[in-house]
């Protein structure tokens, strides 16, 4: 039996590496821009926080993404051996 974790293919990493990029773009944003339009900021823990939030909701939509392109893929290859 082989417990080795399997290593992600180049397709999924491409995914996981855009959701990175996209999560880093939208917590600039949010550090940035969004304290300045606010009277009181935030506290320091919350952005804190929300950047972790970000980061992981961009990392997970990218590998549900994945899974969405894989599962249509096998699906349109099924449909073409028909």
């Amino acid at each position: 039996m082989n417990d080795s974790p399997q290593p992600a293919g180049p397709s999924r990493r491409s995914f996981i590496y855009a959701g990175i990029v996209v999560g880093v773009i939208v917590s600039i944003w949010y550090v940035l821009f969004k304290n300045r339009a606010v009277v009181v900021p935030d506290p320091v823990w919350t952005q804190f926080v929300n950047v972790s939030l970000i980061m992981f909701a961009a990392i997970f939509q990218f590998s549900l993404l994945h899974k969405l392109v894989t599962w249509v893929a096998r699906l349109m290859k099924g449909k073409k051996g028909d």
